[in-house]
């Protein structure tokens, strides 16, 4: 069986490569860290999660997550956003199309939680 694919998109570069060595464990991942590289990467290799950082530079992960969700293509792919900043209302990852939102520091046992019960 094929492990599941994980997309990270994260512009803080030792947090990404910190969370794709623990990830690595369970699933494939690919990650990028502007989303100017997202659309690419995410045509070539068909993630079945996308774990979104909210503040990125160029398009912030709010307007990437309102692209792919109104993209018939990608609209079905689970999103968790990650934010490191307090001050993100919660209530704007899910009105934007989020299925999580987590906040940085991440709890490794709560985000393979949601991750489980997102990617069944």
């Amino acid at each position: 069986m094929r492990k599941k694919k994980i997309f990270i998109i994260d512009d803080d570069i030792t947090f990404l490569n910190s969370l794709e060595v623990v990830l690595l464990k369970d699933f494939d991942v690919v990650k990028a860290s502007t989303g100017e590289t997202f659309y690419g990467v995410l045509s070539k290799e068909k993630p079945d999660l996308i774990l979104l950082d909210v503040n990125l530079p160029g398009k912030n992960g709010f307007e990437i997550l309102k692209e792919l969700k109104a993209n018939g293509k990608f609209a079905h792919l689970p999103v968790i956003m990650i934010t490191g900043d307090v001050t993100v209302h919660i209530d704007k990852a899910f009105s934007a199309g989020a299925d999580d939102c987590i906040f940085k520091s991440i709890n490794i046992e709560d985000l393979m939680s949601c991750i489980q019960r997102l990617i069944k």
